[in-house]
Formats: C-alpha cells, sequence, structure tokens
C-alpha cells in the first residue's frame, strides 16, 4: 500500500531520516516521493505501526495517484472515472487495521485542495468526488464523518487519499498543560533528534515551558538526567504536570536564563527554543539578550557538547555566532512555524 505523511515545512529530511530509520532496512518500505511537507512511501506492514511516527503531522493511505492532470475540466473525469471503477476494499482494511470504526454503509466528508491555474474551481473538484462515493452507496455526512476523503490536485499529480491518523495526531497524549508559544511536538523531537541522543547524556532545556522538549528527549531515548528550567512559574507547574511521574531522574527549577545556577561544564546537550521578542524579560535588547543566554549556555556546557537552537529571529541568532570564536553553527534547518520563518541551529561548542 501508498502511504504520505504531511510535516512541517522544513522538517522533510528529518521526517525522511525517522522512517527510513525505522523501516529503511526492510523489504517493506520504500520511498517513492519526496516534495515540500509530504513524504509518500511504499509499506506492506501493519499501517497502524506508522500512527507512532514523531515528526508526522497526519498520515495518510493514498488509495490512487493520477498523473497526468490538466487544467482542462476533462481531468475531473479521470478523478470520477476512477472512483466509479474502485471499491476501495483494501483501503476499508487498511482503516479497519488501524483502528477506524467503518460501518457498513459508510459515512464520509471530502476535503479538496488545488493549486495552479484551472478551468475550474476547487469546489468542483469536492462535487465530483462527493457526486462518485454517494452513487457507490455511501452517505455524506459533513458534521460526523467515519471517513476523511482527501482530493488534491497540485501541479501535474492529482491524489485521492484517506487520513488514518485523527486531527490530533502531532500532539502527544503527555500534553496535559499549555502554556503560551508552546512548542509544536513534532518540531521538538526533530530538535531532538538533531542533538544526537546518547543514553550518558545530561540534558538541558534552559526555557522549558511546558517541557515539550524535555518531554520528547525523556520518550526517545535512555538519557542520564533530564534538566528544565523556566522564569515562568506557570512554565515550570505545567511542566511537572505534564511529567507526572514518569520519566526520572529530572529537575525542573523556577530560574533566570541569564543566570543559570548549574555548575560550569556540566551538561552534554542544550536543546532550546529561544524567545521569539523581548517579552521574555526585563531586557530591552535582544541581541544583548541573546549574548545573555549564549554565554551562559556556553558555561554550562561540556567542551565538546552541542547546543540544538530554534530561533524565530534567526538573522539575529546568526549575527551573533559568526561573532563567537568558540561557537560554530555546524548545521542549519529553516522551518516555517506559525506562519513565520525561523532556523534550527545545530552549534558545536
Amino acid at each position: 500500500m501508498i502511504y504520505s505523511i504531511f510535516v512541517t515545512a522544513g522538517l522533510e529530511n528529518l521526517a525522511r531520516q525517522e522512517i527510513t530509520a525505522r523501516y529503511g532496512d526492510s523489504k517493506q518500505f520504500k520511498i517513492i516521493m519526496r516534495k515540500p511537507q509530504r513524504i509518500v512511501f511504499q509499506y506492506t506492514g501493519n499501517p497502524k505501526d506508522l500512527l507512532s511516527l514523531r515528526t508526522a503531522e497526519c498520515l495518510f493511505l493514498v488509495v490512487k495517484h493520477i498523473p497526468k492532470m490538466t487544467r482542462s475540466r476533462r481531468s475531473l473525469t479521470a478523478i470520477s472515472s476512477f472512483l466509479n471503477r474502485n471499491n476501495f476494499t483494501q483501503a476499508i482494511n487498511v482503516c479497519r487495521q488501524v483502528g477506524m470504526r467503518v460501518r457498513k454503509r459508510i459515512s464520509f466528508r471530502v476535503i479538496s485542495r488545488m493549486s495552479g491555474l484551472r478551468n475550474f474551481q476547487k469546489k468542483d473538484l469536492q462535487q465530483i468526488v462527493e457526486r462518485s462515493l454517494v452513487d457507490k452507496g455511501w452517505y455524506l455526512s459533513h458534521s460526523d464523518a467515519g471517513l476523511d476523503v482527501w482530493t488534491e490536485v497540485h501541479g501535474d499529480d492529482a491524489y485521492i487519499s484517506i487520513r488514518l491518523s485523527k486531527p490530533d495526531m502531532s500532539q502527544r497524549s503527555y500534553k496535559q498543560e499549555q502554556v503560551p508559544q508552546t512548542l509544536k511536538p513534532t518540531i521538538a523531537y526533530s530538535m531532538v533528534m538533531l542533538s544526537r541522543p546518547h543514553q550518558d547524556d545530561i540534558f538541558l532545556d534552559p526555557m522549558c515551558g511546558a517541557g515539550t522538549i524535555l518531554l520528547e528527549r525523556a520518550a526517545s531515548a535512555r538519557y542520564r538526567y533530564l534538566i528544565g528550567g523556566d522564569i515562568s512559574e506557570e512554565a515550570i507547574y505545567a511542566t511537572q504536570r505534564n511529567f507526572g511521574r514518569k520519566h526520572q531522574p529530572r529537575q525542573f527549577i523556577h530560574w533566570d536564563s541569564e543566570v543559570l545556577p548549574i555548575q560550569p561544564d556540566s551538561v552534554d546537550k542544550i536543546v532550546c527554543n529561544l524567545p521569539i521578542d523581548k517579552s521574555y524579560n526585563r531586557n530591552d535588547n535582544m541581541q544583548d539578550q541573546y549574548r545573555l543566554f549564549l554565554t551562559q549556555f556556553e558555561k554550562v556546557i561540556k567542551p565538546g557538547g552541542k547546543m540544538v537552537l530554534l530561533s524565530m529571529n534567526p538573522s539575529l541568532l546568526d549575527k551573533i555566532l559568526k561573532q563567537q570564536n568558540t561557537l560554530y553553527a555546524h548545521q542549519q534547518v529553516g522551518i516555517q512555524y506559525g506562519g513565520k520563518r525561523g532556523r534550527i541551529f545545530v552549534v558545536h561548542c
């Protein structure tokens, strides 16, 4: 069967690395296509296993890829023709394998997406799919649909897919508490992977927010010790609530990241989502604030350690790093998050 995952813009390579690391040595797996925010692959194993991919925002079963789409309305005929011929038996079996409850009379809704100039509109695309599936005896339901059928036309390609994941696949069950500007778990996991986790890591997030990065590190691999801190008491409470009694040993501290109460040269990895503006604390100059953070980070990290820093003000961080003699940005990964462009910096010390 053919599947696709959607990922945050910029994390396509890291998503590819995750699924290749899991399934790349198996004859059950083969990447077919990689496009912006999407990876399409063949997989013959249990589809339920794919729901645990931590970089994926959504998981889809690709029922049909229709190439050679044109601007003409005749392209709609190709989609309608496929829907009329296909009985969806295999697709429904896959849905049931991942735990979806599909009734004998299938209820569905259609989500349509389209890019490029066409001689038809998105609503035309949606209506022809709805009509074809209703003709098969399916039941159109916008409020309580059993299946979400996605029909997309981009460039020369059309895709008819069924979403296998719940809308909150990219969220985690541990997120009981939130704080403002909390980080998406898929991005937090990607940052953790960029730190190259090791079982002896003493791992620090000095601005831990709701603890998302720390929790992704705890779930990813063994470690020696987790340390988290934040200037907000609300954030420390949220982190403690999200951790509960799991993942020991760890310590969460209410502090100011400009003066870290940690022994010098004691931390192996620092992974952190830097503040997006000067509202983080009393400092009115973001450049000075970034310098203070980096000074503290460099003080507590061991020689040869690694920092993974997300900045939504990447030009400023890049400028400051280039002025440093002891910090080197080995890798940079651009992402789009919350409608803004940011960058993840992998810094060697």
